[in-house]
């Protein structure tokens, strides 16, 4: 690894058959984990390896590496864009919103303050 190497986030998908509750039917993770690389490649192997010691330390299964990102600024800190995907729909902004970003079943922490 070199400090001139660019940064990449690759996301994985996991699930978690013993932590679903009632009615879920299934628990999935998508997880997004932090690559100094030097290809894309080399980001998908080095989350690979790392997804499947945490699939086995979470009790989890490892179902796959879904997406990669490119971080194009040099060094990361406060306001570095880490995620990025740009997706084509017909939906207005609720549904889309409804859809692919949050559902009823989402275990996250929601965001209350201000807008």
């Amino acid at each position: 690894m070199s400090e001139s190497e660019p940064w990449f986030t690759v996301r994985c998908l996991f699930s978690h058959p013993t932590r679903a509750k009632e009615g879920d039917g299934h628990l999935y993770e998508e997880r997004v984990t932090l690559w100094r690389s030097g290809s894309w490649d080399e980001a998908y192997r080095l989350a690979r390896i790392e997804a499947q010691t945490y699939a086995e330390e979470a009790d989890a299964v490892f179902i796959g590496t879904t997406d990669a990102f490119n971080l194009f600024d040099a060094e990361c800190g406060h306001g570095s864009e880490v995620w990025s995907v740009m997706r084509g729909s017909h939906f207005d902004a609720k549904t889309y919103t409804n859809t692919f970003c949050t559902t009823h079943r989402d275990r996250r922490h929601e965001y209350t303050g201000p807008e």
